[in-house]
């Protein structure tokens, strides 16, 4: 992590936009608008940008002026919160590289990436449970009066929900989740407001939608896995976030220990992986086409004219990949 100089380029620039990447998240997007907040605060011009809109569930928060369609303005720097890759907001990153390129950067991220992207300083921390966390713990280190109720709230919000409501960290990092929530309550966030919107907030819909997935649900071994298409997800009117809360059910099974939930997208398959610290997630999505967490993760796979064969030949390879 290189907090000198990250810190540096947030004081010098004036005009800054801050990116949130496709099929953004709680996390993302809690990081983005606590960013926002803190850096108005230093009267700086900042815009933030998403490839698509957020979930209604997080409506409650009233987030204002996101925006999903990029204006290539010249800005003094442009900051990455939760990713750091261009093909994560291809939508404004298409055939504008040279743009993005030459322009001074800012990544604040939790998940492992090899390539650096030119001009950029990079914040970034793969055993923290967040980016909301590390934004946190980056204004503290640097500007801890920029931290107020609200603000408070929003990076609790987003901590929570990418921790599945403390259910993912475990050691160490439980110790440093739970020591930021206290300074975070301590500035008065909001917790009551978080679990009733975020948490105790299905839609009769949702639950239709979920009855749908745990019907599809199939076992092989140690793995359980189910599957939606994005046509359900439009027919019942639903976010992503949607599927996620049935698969966050079905890893509640008991002495199961890696679930599965995939989707066609495009012309790849689109796979989610939970696992309850018997398998690393991780490990065996860096073996497809992305990877993030030991505990959460999601990959990829170019799609063929089998869908039924190309699943299939996902699982048994998974399952070759956790008996090594």
């Amino acid at each position: 992590m290189q907090g000198g100089e990250l810190k540096k380029r947030l004081e010098q620039a004036q005009n800054i936009a801050i990116f949130g990447h496709q099929s953004v998240d709680g996390d993302a997007i809690g990081s983005m608008y606590g960013l926002w907040l803190q850096l108005g605060k230093l009267w700086k011009n900042i815009s933030y940008f998403t490839p698509d809109a957020p979930s209604e569930t997080f409506s409650f928060l009233n987030i204002q002026n996101l925006q999903t369609e990029f204006d290539y303005l010249n800005y003094d720097l442009l900051v990455f919160v939760d990713f750091s890759t261009y093909n994560m907001i291809k939508k404004f990153t298409h055939w504008h590289e040279a743009y993005f390129d030459k322009q001074q950067k800012v990544i604040i991220d939790h998940h492992i990436f090899s390539k650096e992207l030119p001009n950029s300083v990079e914040f970034r921390d793969d055993s923290s449970i967040s980016a909301a966390q590390l934004v946190f713990e980056l204004t503290q280190q640097w500007r801890p009066d920029l931290i107020d109720s609200q603000i408070a709230t929003f990076i609790l919000t987003w901590i929570m929900t990418d921790s599945g409501n403390f259910r993912f960290d475990e050691g160490e990092e439980s110790i440093r989740v739970s020591r930021n929530n206290l300074s975070l309550l301590e500035k008065w966030a909001h917790k009551k407001l978080i679990i009733d919107n975020v948490f105790r907030s299905k839609s009769f819909e949702d639950l239709e939608f979920m009855q749908i997935i745990l019907g599809r649900m199939k076992r092989d071994e140690d793995i359980i896995y189910s599957r939606y298409s994005q046509e359900e997800l439009e027919q019942y009117g639903l976010h992503p976030d949607s599927a996620d809360y049935a698969l966050y059910l079905i890893w509640d099974i008991k002495d199961q220990e890696l679930v599965i939930l995939w989707k066609e997208k495009d012309d790849h398959i689109k796979f989610s992986l939970r696992a309850k610290g018997k398998y690393n997630c991780r490990d065996i999505a860096k073996h497809f086409l992305w990877w993030w967490h030991a505990n959460a993760a999601w990959c990829s796979i170019e799609k063929s004219w089998d869908l039924e064969k190309d699943v299939k030949d996902f699982v048994r390879q998974v399952k070759v990949l956790i008996n090594w």
